[in-house]
């Protein structure tokens, strides 16, 4: 799908739907009645009978062969002007997305300047309504056999946003080109996921990872299971024991002339697929599994977005991958192993994997002398239902970096909760015939997996770590993704890096 940005100066032809905003108890934008003068006149007949107010997501929609800009006009209800934020024109963009998708229209056309008003600007609106027409229209559908109708079905193919002055043309690309540079960055992250076990496990991760990086002009390297043994990666290596397929280590790094002013680590979590090991998981939505390596997508498809938008930042982007399976010789609970930085681990549940080969992952950021490490990971189960889908569990070690990364959050609709990293959790994972357990007990699960990371993070670097286990993953359609993968993290991180300092 395309994203075109029309000055109304320019000629254009007809839209199969032309949509503008209405906040309640304001007048009709003069704007309106002059770009569609005769819709103009049946949306005050219907403001003044009251069959149309303007609350939000309310919609008075008229048709006629003699309408302007498309044969369909539609006025969308935004609510209060003065409650109008960034996430109201998330959700109206999403909705009018599914609106010009049930109507088969392949031209939608949305009046830029009636959207704007309380929080958003112009540019914001621009931005917004770039990145989530591209997320909303988003399907994973290339498993799924087609009929001759449905391969001749009309699909939404341009999105259109009309704006009236063209001084703030040069402002307005800008932001829907970074907008979209983004939302193609959530897309590959999302369809990285949403591929099944059998086709996307750790070689063919590090694959695609290759390719992307060949595209982008990131440098990469695969460290394989050789060098991993070299590096003693215990964690890494006795995770995947169980496994036919080889792990990975996937290493992406883009900005090597901004060293000088600090290097950035990103690490995502890359568990391909998670059986639970020998602490096997039930088998309901175990199918789900492969969403264990959503942090990887993000943190490949972030890679992407940042070599896109030539942000003058080093980014070193980490990705452990392995598939937690029980073929051959799996992990035992109640195995010992030796982490990367000497520490040993009694795996008390092969189920709490993921901890395992993040913390591999950390000690060999050290080799960069970071300035800050954001890890990603869906870590625990505890930590969705805490949050459920709404928020991003987030504890960490410098208040700084947190507070940058949850202005981020709230930026971006991404929006992340602090949970306390106090060094009495530590005691839950301390080990007895070993350094640490790999879990620490039925209680504070996302907090003490974290205390577990937190014992491979390079000395007195700051460190984030992002549980997405409640928000990578949707079961019920929502109005910026379909059911399936969300590829949360990638706009939060995005926007960390581009106010970096």
């Amino acid at each position: 799908m395309k994203i075109e940005l029309l000055s109304v100066a320019q000629k254009r032809k007809p839209a199969d739907i032309f949509v503008a905003g209405f906040f309640e108890k304001e007048k009709l934008a003069k704007e309106i009645e002059s770009l569609e003068p005769q819709f103009a006149v049946a949306a005050k007949a219907a403001l003044a009978k009251g069959r149309f107010e303007g609350k939000y997501a309310q919609n008075f929609s008229s048709f006629s062969s003699d309408y302007r800009e498309a044969q369909e006009a539609v006025l969308f209800g935004l609510g209060q002007k003065k409650n109008h934020r960034k996430g109201c024109l998330r959700k109206a963009t999403g909705q009018i997305i599914q609106l010009a998708r049930a109507r088969k229209a392949a031209r939608v056309r949305i009046f830029l300047d009636s959207f704007v008003g309380g929080e958003p600007t112009l540019a914001d609106g621009a931005a917004i309504i770039s990145e989530i027409s591209l997320l909303a229209s988003y399907e994973f559908d290339k498993y799924k056999s087609k009929s001759e109708d449905q391969k001749k079905e009309k699909k939404l193919e341009i999105v259109e946003i009309l704006f009236s002055k063209k001084q703030n043309e040069s402002a307005l690309r800008a932001a829907t080109k970074k907008a979209q540079a983004i939302a193609q960055g959530v897309l590959l992250a999302r369809t990285l996921i949403n591929e099944p076990g059998n086709i996307m496990n750790a070689p063919e991760l590090a694959a695609r990872a290759k390719k992307m990086a060949a595209e982008k002009k990131i440098q990469c390297r695969i460290l394989n299971e050789a060098e991993m043994k070299r590096l003693k990666m215990g964690g890494i290596l006795s995770v995947n024991q169980g496994s036919v397929t080889p792990p990975a280590l996937i290493v992406l790094e883009y900005g090597t002339r901004f060293k000088s002013k600090g290097t950035v680590c990103l690490v995502g979590k890359g568990v391909t697929f998670d059986t639970g090991g020998i602490s096997i998981k039930p088998a309901k939505d175990m199918e789900k599994m492969k969403y264990d390596m959503s942090g990887a997508a993000t943190v490949i498809a972030t890679l992407g977005v940042i070599s896109d938008l030539k942000l003058p930042v080093h980014v070193v982007g980490l990705t452990p991958a392995v598939e937690n399976n029980v073929a051959e010789n799996p992990q035992r609970p109640g195995d010992i192993i030796e982490m990367a930085n000497g520490k040993t681990v009694e795996v008390l549940n092969t189920d709490a994997e993921g901890r395992l080969i993040l913390g591999d992952a950390l000690v060999y950021c050290g080799r960069y002398n970071p300035k800050a490490i954001i890890d990603l990971a869906t870590l625990t189960g505890m930590c969705a239902y805490t949050f459920g889908d709404k928020a991003i569990g987030m504890m960490g070690t410098d208040k700084k970096l947190l507070s940058h990364v949850q202005k981020a959050g709230e930026e971006t609709g991404e929006r992340c909760w602090e949970l306390p990293l106090w060094d009495d959790y530590r005691d839950q994972i301390k080990g007895h015939h070993s350094d640490l357990y790999n879990i620490g007990g039925p209680y504070g699960g996302t907090i003490t997996a974290a205390m577990f990371l937190k014992e491979f993070v390079p000395a007195k670097t700051p460190w984030v770590h992002l549980d997405i286990a409640g928000t990578a993953w949707c079961d019920c359609p929502r109005y910026d993704c379909v059911k399936g993968a969300t590829g949360v993290g990638v706009r939060l991180l995005i926007e960390c890096l581009s106010h970096w300092k």
